[in-house]
């Protein structure tokens, strides 16, 4: 079979069957009204190819279970997150617009996951993970917009940042899911760097994701262990190097710098942990948000 005919019959069978709002996790005693500040939106695509992974997102209530997913969140004005056709992969966010989360991106994942795996488990992986990092890089744009938060730098850098903790806040299975499945889809892309990737006002996918497993590493060492520094050997995944494996954890050897995860972790605190509903974001984080049968591997 093509890979264009594997990529159509496996999407269509397990396309995010258990993305990280898994239905059965909606969060108990969630007010319908805080539900309603996260306007939602399947915008039907014009393009015959896409019509299946827009039924496969419908079906499987993706948008309705990011709603219980940010009720923790008090927001100052409604916010729309939809999926659409876009006619590229990303569309910029816009102050006061929506968030767009495009079948372009959706497809692309399907087809590279599906050209360099034949493991169910691991494409289910690569599409949860990449899915879930990207509906949360687009919602960063949004509430940096809402929230006014001051950026310093670039702000693809600062949404993958955030992104990144809100991943690692929940339990074990969920940031592996999600921080593997990302990276993974990164490192079969197969991307060719040139000078004019650094040269752009957007930050390069290859910094945007060395930043990404910077925050997972200083998270949780032990968890993402397999990011540790390490001279020789096999590596299932690329790893972090000394110095910035250093920095990701604690102070810096160079400077007297707090660690890059402390510096989110006590941004977020700061900046948007004021707008969070404390005793709601604990039933969040108690539920079960990745079924039982895909608890993924660490490499080694």
């Amino acid at each position: 079979m093509t890979c264009l005919g594997r990529t159509a019959a496996w999407s269509i069978a397990v396309l995010f069957v258990a993305v990280a709002f898994h239905a059965a996790a909606r969060a108990e005693g969630v007010d319908t009204a805080r539900l309603g500040q996260i306007q939602i939106s399947y915008d039907p695509p014009s393009n015959a190819n896409f019509q299946r992974y827009y039924e496969a997102l419908k079906s499987r209530r993706v948008l309705e279970r990011l709603q219980s997913f940010m009720a923790p969140l008090r927001l100052p004005n409604k916010l729309t997150v939809r999926t659409a056709q876009c006619g590229a992969e990303t569309t910029a966010y816009k102050s006061g617009g929506p968030v767009t989360i495009c079948y372009e991106l959706v497809q692309r994942v399907a087809a590279v996951a599906a050209e360099h795996t034949d493991d169910p488990a691991e494409r289910t992986q690569i599409l949860d993970g990449t899915f879930v990092e990207a509906v949360l890089h687009q919602l960063a744009y949004a509430l940096f917009d809402q929230l006014r938060v001051p950026i310093w730098g670039r702000k693809d850098d600062a949404a993958d940042r955030l992104a990144a903790y809100v991943m690692t806040s929940f339990d074990d299975k969920v940031a592996l899911t999600t921080i593997l499945g990302t990276a993974k889809f990164f490192q079969y892309s197969n991307h060719t760097w040139t000078g004019a990737d650094f040269a752009s006002a957007e930050s390069p996918e290859a910094q945007r994701f060395y930043n990404y497993l910077c925050i997972a590493y200083g998270a949780d060492p032990i968890t993402f262990h397999f990011l540790a520094p390490r001279p020789g050997g096999p590596r299932a995944l690329p790893r972090l190097t000394r110095e910035r494996g250093a920095r990701c954890t604690r102070l810096s050897p160079v400077s007297v710098n707090i660690s890059e995860y402390l510096q989110v972790r006590h941004a977020f605190d700061l900046r948007i942990m004021p707008y969070v509903d404390p005793d709601l974001l604990i039933k969040v984080r108690a539920s079960e948000w990745l079924l039982k049968e895909e608890t993924p591997e660490s490499p080694q």
